[in-house]
């Protein structure tokens, strides 16, 4: 019963939103917590209020003035087209018509130099296409926005030689963990009803979503490299990385305050997800965002919160977790419902005089989950990072970061007698170095303390090139 609300609420949350021509002239396409956004720049930015706007405006979601009360104009003077250019104008026509499409090509050279499980370096590619869709502009429907996001990998990744719980490389987790692989990650479908309520549904991809954050996010391409500072690895049982959903956002000056969202509990990068939707109940997911200012420099504090109604134990499939052993009658396990909290801060401590769009700060996130249905009790990473202070290298930027990751107690005592785990930390620095306009060289290095006690303490470097087109 509660299965069949919860679908039938979903579809009256769809046809309310196809049928609601609202007013939301001005207005540009948001980044919402938990909501696929656009792709972002390399940068870290102060974060403000306008700063949430995305790529409609030809740029990534940079937006770190400082906080403003009113919304800016679309900039329709400095499009980001990368090394592809111009197209002969096509993009320019595109863009006059509410279509604006981009992309790139990260290519990962990636190894462990000691430690970890074996000791090899990997070549891997990712390939990603955004799009988005003015619909005022197409078909003069006010307020309508469709953002797209598709996935290509190629090759291997390093995350199956360190032994570690949270992969190493995010980006070449998906849309598969292995070989050649290509998905429509996200179609997201944004309706403002005015400049401070949105609806939204389609196929949602989280780790769009994080990129609203001035230092966490990146998708593996544009900031740190491992998942811990990608995307929480302890959201694995309640939101999949990509899957059909619906919700709505409240926002305060620009910035979301307030989202709610209801989610599928199984769905999969490579496919639609709607025919077994909510088979394996639903995630409803809460995040509260307030922004702060410590001596007028821009931060938020927010508190977020997930449940899950299916049944899980932890050893069910994860799409953020790496276990490679299976107990044997593990469906023995399965409860009903799963959780999660989190509390969370961004802090920047410079903004540059000059230039309010340029600066460093820290952050923190703490979780705690259900150690009966998830393999992560608990979570925790902090950290440093924002654009460059180098004299003449002010588009480069870099992160320093610190994780831990403390497993469930029933995970270990299962696991004991196949494979030993503990609870597993580790380091990430990286700086990206902008060669020229679309082109961004960085190098990464991790040191990992992995769960799996037959693995010893890794040591990686890597390097990674991005070319926007």
């Amino acid at each position: 019963m509660g299965h069949t609300r919860l679908r039938r609420l979903s579809q009256v949350i769809f046809l309310f939103i196809a049928l609601t021509p609202a007013s939301g002239r001005g207005q540009d396409p948001i980044i919402i917590p938990g909501l696929p956004g656009r792709g972002l720049q390399s940068g870290v930015r102060p974060s403000g209020g306008p700063a949430a706007t995305n790529a409609s405006a030809h740029e990534a979601p940079t937006a770190g003035q400082v906080e403003t009360s009113e919304a800016p104009p679309v900039d329709l003077s400095a499009p980001n087209f990368g090394v592809s250019g111009n197209w002969f104008g096509a993009r320019d026509a595109f863009f006059d018509r509410g279509i604006d499409l981009q992309g790139s090509a990260s290519q990962f050279y990636q190894g462990v130099t000691g430690g970890g499980l074996r000791q090899n370096f990997q070549y891997g590619l990712k390939l990603d296409y955004f799009g988005t869709i003015e619909a005022e502009k197409l078909l003069g429907w006010e307020g309508l926005y469709v953002n797209l996001h598709g996935e290509s990998r190629f090759g291997a990744s390093i995350n199956q030689n360190v032994g570690s719980m949270v992969p190493a490389n995010f980006a070449l987790e998906f849309p598969a963990s292995s070989g050649n692989a290509s998905a429509l990650t996200n179609m997201q479908i944004e309706q403002f009803l005015g400049p401070n309520f949105a609806l939204t549904f389609g196929k949602l991809n989280a780790a769009d979503g994080v990129n609203i954050h001035p230092f966490l996010g990146g998708n593996g391409l544009n900031r740190f490299t491992n998942e811990a500072f990608v995307l929480s690895p302890i959201y694995g049982r309640t939101i999949p990385y990509s899957t059909p959903g619906a919700g709505f956002s409240y926002l305060q000056d620009h910035d979301p305050l307030f989202t709610f969202i209801v989610l599928d509990t199984s769905g999969r990068p490579d496919t639609p997800g709607l025919s077994r939707m909510f088979r394996n109940g639903a995630t409803m997911f809460g995040h509260l965002r307030i922004p702060v200012s410590f001596f007028n420099r821009p931060g938020h504090q927010s508190l977020e919160g997930t449940y899950a109604t299916g049944k899980f134990s932890p050893f069910s499939p994860d799409d953020y977790i790496i276990l490679n052993h299976q107990p044997p009658q593990q469906s023995a396990l399965r409860q009903t419902g799963s959780w999660v909290i989190t509390y969370g801060f961004d802090q920047f401590l410079k903004v540059d005089d000059e230039d309010a769009t340029k600066g460093w700060g820290v952050f923190t996130n703490i979780s705690l989950a259900d150690q009966a249905t998830n393999p992560v009790r608990w979570f925790l990473n902090l950290g440093a990072g924002g654009t460059s202070p180098l004299p003449g290298r002010t588009e480069d930027s870099w992160g320093v970061g610190y994780y831990f990751l403390g497993t469930s107690e029933v995970l270990r005592q299962t696991l004991g007698p196949l494979a030993p785990n503990g609870h597993e930390q580790g380091f990430e620095c990286y700086y990206n170095a902008t060669i020229s306009p679309g082109f961004i060289l960085s190098a990464d290095i991790q040191s990992i303390e992995p769960a799996l006690l037959d693995a010893r303490s890794a040591f990686l470097f890597g390097l990674r090139a991005k070319i926007e087109f």
